[in-house]
């Protein structure tokens, strides 16, 4: 009869257990797929700290132009 009463909360227990499983893959699922969005955010990152997309020598460049069109604009009006 000992056998018999154990049984059931043999069974609920792996039951619970299950589903405690279940739910622990999940939430292990949804943090794999955070990790990894958070690894392409820093790839991301990366790619734009090591080659910026104006680089201070533009501006310069571009900053000379202006001013020198402002300049030849002023010499002929």
């Amino acid at each position: 009869m000992d056998t018999n009463e154990t049984s059931p909360q043999k069974n609920e227990l792996i039951s619970k257990q299950s589903q405690e499983i279940s739910t622990l893959n999940t939430e292990v699922e949804e943090l794999r797929k955070e990790v990894k969005q958070l690894r392409e955010d820093l790839e991301l990152i990366n790619v734009f700290q090591k080659k910026p997309v104006v680089s201070t020598e533009l501006v310069q460049t571009v900053g000379g132009l202006i001013i020198a069109a402002l300049v030849i604009i002023g010499i002929f009006f």
